[in-house]
């Protein structure tokens, strides 16, 4: 039984076909079908609390409630979408027909949607949500009169959404999830797609010691980001950029690879994703000695030595002791069977320090990768910057700071845009183009070069380029993406208000382009 469980949401959908369907077939063809004629798919998404949904950042949020969507209603041209009418209807949507009013093609869906919504506001059923797919931000008044009435209000914009428009509301699913998610259109592509067959050059006595290698160092606080991985493989001298990942072809697959070797280590998602530790149930509790279970009382002295080591090596140090270093001077010290415990039992060094009672120092998650130290003598080091960071010019750092609060653009460094166009042409070069599985292999391919760039950023740069009307093809280079970009950020500037001088928008110019120039 679960306990304190959210009733569910009841929820009315309104939606404007034509804007979401354009605009997600800009995005992808494929899951633009998916939406049209398998509504049952993200109906049932939707109502499920939408799981796999991520925030802006990248991080994914506490579970959405589930909901009841009692009033569906589908606004569509029927000259054009007709076709797509019975699926809607099956769905037990009421299609309401809204045929072109001008040459343009422009129809009536809005002012429907808007009447309609009004009218649902003064329904005998209370509705807690209204969930609107449309990107089109003349429902930005509709949305503010919503929150006036203590309404939440969740939307879809397929397209470029303006600022206000989003700010008005009270959850944004993006594009990219609801393709990835609701329509689960990369998956079903995934299936159909041949798949590159791996050419493993590594031993497995290699594999097994690169995996041993990253339990112990995930073991000192629970996790390795993603960033930090090529560094600790690269103690490995089979390990080459030459090598391809030693066949695996991205720094992903050989790490999934490696954790599926040691049951106590596993992948998590996020920005950047990462090595966690998960200790097995069958894990022991306490060490073994001589093939034997160890006595109680040898776990104590083990549990006393651990202690005092680290209060020497806090005494010792003349500014806080990165936990990972602290974990391996543990191992060196009383030997391997700390790591053939799992740490006693508690999976990681952090957990069994925490596990102490009154510790004399104080442990620090934060900044990462985390710290020890004695508050007294000690001072934390404050988040460093990047080097691309420090070298920046002041003036474009101010610029960029106000552009990125205005039209959301990612804030990223010239040096970042250069790893990641160069990054987006080398996949683009051997791979066709799809948001969600660029996305990610993008992502994954600046992780590489030792740059974390969110996945929401990632997605962010690539529709931005489309909504340029810019087809991906293999003969995209960096500095040709980038520039169609520059005009992205400019037509963004625009559509906020934002009006850019000359000096400005070469400002722009040095922002996005500057990096790929340099590295020439």
């Amino acid at each position: 039984m679960i306990e304190n469980q959210l009733p569910p949401l009841k929820s009315a959908l309104f939606i404007d076909f034509d804007n979401i369907y354009l605009g997600l077939r800009q995005l992808d063809e494929y899951a633009a079908e998916v939406f049209a004629s398998k509504p049952s798919t993200w109906l049932k998404w939707l109502e499920n609390g939408m799981p796999g949904f991520e925030t802006a950042g990248g991080g994914t949020t506490p579970p959405q409630p589930q909901r009841d969507i009692l009033i569906r209603r589908s606004y569509l041209n029927p000259r054009d979408f007709h076709r797509y009418r019975p699926y809607f209807i099956r769905s037990a949507f009421s299609v309401v027909d809204c045929p072109s009013l001008t040459s343009q093609g422009k129809n009536s869906a809005d002012i429907y949607m808007v009447m309609d919504i009004i009218d649902t506001l003064e329904h005998k059923t209370h509705f807690d949500e209204f969930i609107i797919l449309s990107g089109d931000s003349d429902f930005t008044p509709v949305l503010l009169r919503l929150r006036a009435h203590g309404r939440k209000t969740t939307i879809l914009a397929a397209g470029p959404a303006s600022p206000a428009y989003i700010a008005a509301c009270d959850l944004v699913i993006s594009e990219d999830v609801f393709i990835e998610h609701a329509l689960a259109a990369s998956k079903d592509r995934s299936q159909r797609e041949r798949i590159r067959p791996v050419a493993v050059t590594a031993t497995p006595e290699l594999l097994d010691a690169m995996a041993d290698k990253l339990y112990a160092e995930a073991s000192a606080n629970g996790e390795i980001l993603a960033t930090q991985l090529p560094r600790l493989l690269r103690d490995f001298p089979e390990f080459r950029r030459d090598t391809n990942w030693l066949g695996y072809f991205s720094l992903r697959a050989l790490s999934t690879s490696l954790t599926r070797r040691r049951p106590d280590l596993q992948i998590a998602e996020g920005d950047p994703w990462r090595v966690i530790v998960s200790v097995p149930k069958r894990a022991r509790s306490r060490p073994k000695v001589s093939g034997k279970q160890a006595p109680a009382n040898n776990e104590d002295s083990m549990r006393r030595r651990i202690l005092e080591r680290v209060k020497q090596l806090i005494a010792e140090a003349d500014e806080p002791i990165l936990m990972a270093k602290a974990a391996h001077d543990i191992i060196n010290t009383i030997g391997q069977q700390v790591l053939e415990s799992h740490w006693l039992g508690a999976g990681t060094f952090k957990n069994l320090l925490q596990s102490y009672d009154n510790l004399p120092f104080e442990i620090a998650t934060t900044p990462s990768p985390g710290f020890l130290l004695d508050p007294r003598r000690h001072e934390l080091p404050s988040e460093e910057q990047s080097k691309a960071e420090k070298e920046q010019d002041p003036e474009l750092t101010a610029f960029s700071e106000r552009v990125s609060q205005i039209t959301g653009i990612p804030n990223l460094s010239p040096h970042q845009y250069a790893i990641f166009f160069t990054a987006l042409a080398e996949h683009l070069s051997t791979h066709s183009y799809n948001l969600t599985t660029t996305s990610k292999a993008v992502r994954d391919l600046c992780i590489e070069r030792g740059e974390s760039i969110s996945r929401a950023a990632v997605s962010f740069v690539l529709k931005g380029i489309t909504y340029a009307k810019h087809r991906f093809n293999k003969r995209d280079t960096p500095l040709r993406l980038a520039r169609v970009y520059r005009n992205s950020v400019l037509t963004r500037c625009e559509d906020a208000e934002l009006e850019l001088t000359a000096k400005e928008k070469k400002l722009v110019d040095k922002w996005i382009l500057d990096g790929l120039r340099k590295g020439k």
